[in-house]
């Protein structure tokens, strides 16, 4: 009798774990991310880090765009999967959406997070219930990092910029007061004829009185007409470090000897952070902002400060992710 007790009480144990399991699994289901994002490695990073997170409790759909994605396919996949929140990744994945939010204006949307967009703030303003992370990373967090490393003093940053650029510098130049720096600024027009000239004066302008030189990752002034009769001069001829947000800034284009850019990775973990707190929130975004990216990398190029007789404190090398000695 015992025996037939023993053996009831653990089939009953067995049924209640699988019970359980199943409702955690469903519950577990019940939680829909739409990701829709470009083809870029770059992605994948973010993804990987985001799902590493988020994967216990959320069932994630990608939709992965192109050239010929249109408006219609993300609404299909809408239907399709009923999310609850959604993640757009890189500029063109954020206009796409934009564009599905003007052709559905009479539509509610789930809470969306946008990442790895460039200038994202501008942007951001054709978007309803979005909150983002930027993809550029501060100029403090760039001039700090390297005046720990160089053995020259570092007061001032210099910085080349479009009009609409304005609130960001200026939010950028408040950082820097509050660790000593002072940022330099040079604005430049929205649109203008003979870029590379204008950028070409800015450059000489600012190479007089800064220390560092902060490069933005701005198309509109690193035109290919500029990098070649501006940009690329003035970093041969100056003596000048830079800093740069694109690692190949630092190796196949030859602009800065410094490069802090978002550990693409870190991002993931920062969407799943911002996903986890809205959820909590019951999938209300507490307000609409944007964020700045919490992890970066970064990496050094010592033979390009070598070259322009810039010397470095050795001991600081281990803060920077990877040291490159190239010519």
């Amino acid at each position: 009798m015992a025996n037939t007790l023993n053996l009831m009480l653990k089939l009953l144990v067995k049924v209640l774990t699988l019970v359980l399991f199943c409702v955690s699994s469903n519950l577990a289901a019940a939680n829909s991310a739409l990701i829709i994002r470009g083809q870029a490695d770059m992605f994948d990073e973010i993804v990987k880090g985001m799902v590493d997170d988020l994967e216990q409790e959320f069932k994630t759909h990608s939709l992965t765009i192109d050239n010929k994605t249109r408006v219609n396919d993300i609404d299909k996949m809408m239907k399709k999967t009923s999310p609850d929140i959604i993640i757009l990744m890189g500029n063109k994945s954020v206009n796409l959406y934009a564009d599905f939010q003007d052709a559905n204006k009479q539509s509610s949307y789930p809470p969306a997070i946008a990442v790895a967009a460039l200038f994202i703030d501008q942007v951001n303003t054709r978007l309803k219930n979005v909150s983002a992370i930027r993809y550029e990373i501060p100029a403090v967090t760039s001039a700090v990092s390297i005046r720990s490393i160089l053995k020259k003093p570092v007061k001032k940053i210099g910085v080349v910029y479009r009009e609409w650029m304005k609130d960001m510098i200026e939010e950028n130049r408040a950082y820097c007061e509050k660790e000593g720096l002072e940022l330099v600024g040079v604005q430049l027009p929205n649109k203008m004829r003979n870029v590379s000239k204008k950028v070409k004066r800015a450059l000489k302008e600012l190479n007089e009185e800064v220390d560092v030189i902060w490069i933005l990752n701005d198309n509109g002034l690193l035109t290919k007409d500029a990098l070649i009769k501006a940009w690329l001069p003035n970093r041969v001829n100056s003596r000048l470090p830079a800093i740069v947000g694109i690692k190949q800034f630092i190796t196949k284009i030859p602009l800065g000897a410094f490069a802090v850019v978002p550990d693409n990775y870190g991002l993931g973990a920062q969407v799943a952070d911002m996903v986890f707190e809205i959820m909590d929130n019951d999938w209300q975004l507490e307000q609409v902002k944007v964020h700045q990216p919490v992890s970066v990398k970064k990496f050094l190029n010592s033979q390009t400060l070598s070259n322009k007789g810039i010397r470095i404190k050795s001991e600081t090398l281990n803060q920077l992710d990877e040291v490159i000695e190239q010519k």
